[in-house]
């Protein structure tokens, strides 16, 4: 349990997204997701009570993945969630701010 909220503090920090003047509405958001775990991930986005699965995220690698444009459009607001596969818990990133466009970058740590 305690890793669990170490993993979802580091988690949160790693969070970020780049800032834009004016956002092209048809552009792709996208999140980068660096996995430093030696656990594979199942990455979800969270928007109220949906929860989206964008895919996964190998050990010790990186993925990048497309958020779906009809959630970016109605959201302003979303959580990242993920699965550690052969683990527990599902750690969750606070909520984000993000506009059409945006680069998010979550980094999981060892």
């Amino acid at each position: 349990m305690r890793n669990a909220l170490v993993v979802l503090a580091l988690l949160s920090a790693g969070c970020g997204h780049a800032v834009r003047s004016a956002p092209d509405p048809q552009a792709e958001t996208t999140v980068r997701v660096e996995n430093r775990n030696f656990l594979d991930m199942t990455v979800y986005v969270l928007q109220n009570s949906q929860r989206i699965r964008l895919g996964m995220v190998a050990g010790l690698s990186t993925q990048v993945f497309t958020i779906p444009s009809y959630l970016v459009r109605g959201a302003g607001q979303l959580q990242f969630e993920l699965h550690p596969i052969g683990g527990r818990g599902n750690p969750r990133t606070e909520s984000i701010s993000i506009r059409p466009g945006d680069e998010i970058n979550l980094i999981v740590p060892p």
